[in-house]
């Protein structure tokens, strides 16, 4: 039974690890849309006045504000550039809510002039999708 647990335990791990950082990812990844609905409408300041961005717009949030938000899961505080570009970022840096091995992490979606958005993180490539692109220095 020790030998199984040796072996099953780690395992469970890795899986946890990789299914928060699913979760982390998804939950970014949906922010795009109402940024990018901002961006086309000129929206380009986080805020509540009639030409600002507002951020209570999705419900992935807990705070007022894009600045050190919680997401909706606990899992990972938010920052988005503000005033948005047509390189905004959104990053995210994961909080003690998770598996130990992300902890402090970071998770980056960045908006190219083009309006293609792409994924980057700090989390170790085995618990990344291949959509996210591994970068040590995030």
């Amino acid at each position: 039974i020790g030998i199984l647990a040796a072996i099953a335990i780690p395992q469970y791990q890795n899986h946890v690890a990789k299914t928060q950082t699913m979760a982390i990812i998804s939950e970014l990844a949906q922010l795009r849309l109402p940024i990018e609905e901002c961006l086309q409408t000129g929206k380009t300041v986080i805020g509540f006045g009639a030409h600002e961005c507002d951020p209570s717009i999705s419900n992935l949030i807990v705070e007022d504000s894009l600045a050190g938000a919680t997401l909706s899961s606990g899992m990972a505080v938010l920052e988005v550039s503000n005033p948005l570009t047509v390189n905004t970022r959104i990053i995210a840096t994961v909080t003690t809510q998770v598996s130990s091995t992300l902890i402090g992490k970071k998770v980056l979606w960045l908006r190219s002039s083009e309006g293609t958005w792409s994924c980057s993180s700090n989390i170790e490539a085995v618990y990344l999708p291949s959509s996210c692109t591994h970068v040590a220095a995030l």
